[in-house]
């Protein structure tokens, strides 16, 4: 999946430039990117951590890691290989984890057009969600309390109401009281009939949610009511993105609905497999090794337990390709230019640590700061920051499900930035990024669910108090040996004590078991399908297809015409048997010229509409598999 080191792609160069120049010169007017008129203001926390000091408590590896085994001298981690069986959460320390007590990130502001109800799913619920004002959204559970119809398929009010599109009523959004049934309408109407009018039943409220915006991204409450949303932690913050010369940019979002939203997080989260999957080098920076060990600096447990949140930092120095770089060193000496090339570029990152920030249950970012930084105790010093913070929010969508979000946080040093960062641009890389390694994750989910399932009812035939218990789901499937996944053991640990208490998750889960939604991975063009996992529910994304259609309408219409114009012309200008048609052919020089270049900015055109639908074959992904010996890890 994507991560700090690289928005990877896998389009030509060519292609690149192109596409950049057309529409950075032609089509750039023709469709806003942000997809509303004037700039979205952050919502600020009202409400702090209760006045609680968040104590770090003791980092170590917890039961899911074994003890360090020796084997020809080396040290690794090795997950156990136990029988199927549960364990007292008393004894785990994420007995009090409550998913109920946390904001949900569920779509990007800009995405949430004025005034236009959109549904969005946590834990397979249906909400709706409204943007009535540049800084106010609303949000009520996605069922009109008349008969049940879907309120996202209504409208906004001149005056901020939510209208059912069914039968008309309209309902607050901050407290979710009907306020308005034309059936019975009268100037004199109340709800609950007190005061004379007619009477609207106390029935008719709708389920409110609490919502905000903050750092560009809405969040929604669903465990609870305004009061316990402002007890509850705010949403997870970016220190940079408050401080003063940094911007978020590359707002991109994905919905996967064949892969659960824990399985997207543990991928995010290892950067062993970007070198193989991706096959970017630059994910070695965040990889762990004997001789640069991962470090916890906290793991704290912030509202009573209730919360968690894990840091780690390494060397940002190379190590598997360093391994790899020694011995095509001995055994190729065609590749020394080559290996000095990449170990002069390492060499700069050697002041860098590389470090993971992860906010349960579904907030990451990265970034690389200098060494000093991380002594530094304000995290708004200048000196604690980085020029560079790649953001991921992923929505838990349901069980099997996810909505993934990223953006980059970027200070604004480097010239022209902005006209390399914009968001079309972004997604070009992200979609052929992403498709390299999605289709692992929905063959991991196979068994990764199928026995969690299993493990489900196990569990519920020896008790009748689940909530108390702990599945070992993942640390029984799983053999982690990589000194990277010394993260990757805490957060399956988390996995397996919490995962259970998620809401709906137990109901869900032995439904789709049951259903055979476990039996096969489906197949590679509905797992890659980027029509409805993004194009569908991104309007900005919808804008630029459909520019690209009217570009490569347009250039390839001027193309025709300026070439029977360029025909005609030099056919009428061949007068005399000493003019041949090679000399008449030169002389509409300029309509020519403007044949090439319109057919051009078609082709291109249309080429990037292309990159908005299923496009990742087992052609490519061979393509890719061919260059991890080359570029990665030689064949031994």
């Amino acid at each position: 999946m994507a991560s700090t080191v690289i928005f990877g792609g896998r389009l030509g160069p060519s292609l690149l430039i192109l596409a950049f120049l057309a529409f950075s010169v032609l089509s750039y007017p023709l469709y806003s990117l942000s997809g509303h008129s004037g700039p979205i203001s952050r919502l600020r926390s009202r409400h702090s951590r209760g006045g609680e000091e968040l104590k770090p408590r003791r980092c170590g590896l917890g039961p899911l890691t074994s003890l360090p085994i020796e084997e020809d001298g080396d040290e690794s981690y090795s997950g156990t290989l136990l029988a199927p069986t549960t364990t007292s959460s008393s004894s785990s320390p994420f007995a009090s984890f409550d998913y109920n007590s946390h904001w949900y990130p569920v779509i990007w502001a800009c995405d949430l057009r004025l005034n236009d109800p959109t549904k969005v799913t946590v834990f397979d619920q249906d909400y709706v969600v409204a943007r009535i004002s540049d800084t106010e959204v609303i949000c009520l559970q996605d069922r009109c309390p008349h008969k049940a119809a879907a309120l996202s398929q209504g409208r906004v009010t001149s005056t901020g109401k939510l209208q059912c599109a069914y039968h008309g009523w309209s309902f607050d959004g901050k407290s979710g009281a009907c306020v308005e049934i034309p059936q019975i309408h009268d100037p004199g109407f109340v709800v609950g009939g007190k005061g004379g009018g007619p009477r609207i039943p106390l029935q008719s409220r709708a389920q409110a949610i609490p919502a905000q915006i903050h750092q560009e991204m809405v969040w929604i409450f669903p465990g609870g009511n305004l009061e316990q949303a402002l007890q509850a932690p705010p949403p997870p913050s970016v220190p940079e993105f408050d401080a003063p010369g940094y911007k978020m940019r590359g707002f991109f979002v994905r919905d996967f609905p064949d892969i659960d939203w824990s399985i997207v997080l543990s991928n995010i989260c290892d950067p062993d497999h970007g070198l193989f999957a991706h096959q970017a080098k630059g994910f070695d920076l965040y990889s762990a090794s004997k001789d640069h060990p991962m470090s916890f600096t906290s793991e704290l447990f912030p509202n009573n337990g209730k919360g968690w949140i894990l840091q780690s930092q390494v060397d940002a120095e190379q190590k598997v390709l360093h391994v790899d770089k020694q011995w095509r060193k001995n055994h190729q000496n065609g590749n020394n230019k080559k290996n000095a090339s990449v170990k002069e570029g390492s060499k700069a990152e050697e002041s860098k640590l590389a470090t993971v920030y992860f906010s349960a249950p579904c907030h990451v970012h990265q970034k690389r700061v200098d060494r000093n930084a991380l002594s530094i105790n304000n995290d708004n010093d200048s000196r604690a920051l980085s020029s560079f913070v790649t953001v991921f929010h992923v929505c838990p969508v349901g069980a099997g499900k996810s909505r993934f979000m990223s953006a980059m946080v970027l200070k604004n040093q480097v010239p022209l930035i902005g006209l390399f960062t914009r968001r079309w641009q972004t997604k070009l890389f992200l979609e052929n990024f992403l498709d390299q390694d999605t289709y692992l994750l929905a063959t991991q989910q196979q068994y990764i669910l199928d026995q969690e399932a299993r493990d489900l009812k196990q569990a519920l035939l020896n008790t009748d108090n689940d909530k108390a218990l702990v599945c070992s789901t993942r640390r029984n499937l799983f053999c982690l040996c990589s000194p990277t996944e010394k993260f990757g053991s805490k957060l399956e640990q988390f996995w397996d004590a919490t995962l259970w208490r998620s809401p709906n998750r137990k109901e869900r889960l032995l439904q789709l078991q049951a259903a055979g939604a476990f039996s096969q991975t489906p197949p590679r063009i509905v797992v890659l399908d980027r029509k409805v996992q993004h194009l569908d529910i991104c309007q900005d994304a919808q804008d630029v297809v459909r520019n690209c259609r009217r570009i490569t309408r347009i250039g390839k219409s001027i193309g025709f015409l300026a070439f029977a114009a360029a025909t005609v012309m030099a056919t009428a200008t061949v007068t005399t048997p000493q003019q041949t048609l090679y000399t008449a052919l030169r002389r509409p020089l300029w309509l020519w010229f403007t044949c090439g270049l319109s057919l051009a900015v078609s082709r291109v055109a249309n080429s990037i509409r292309k990159e908005y639908y299923f496009k990742y074959t087992d052609d490519l992904r061979r393509r890719d598999m061919n260059k991890i010996p080359k570029e990665i890890w030689a064949d031994k």
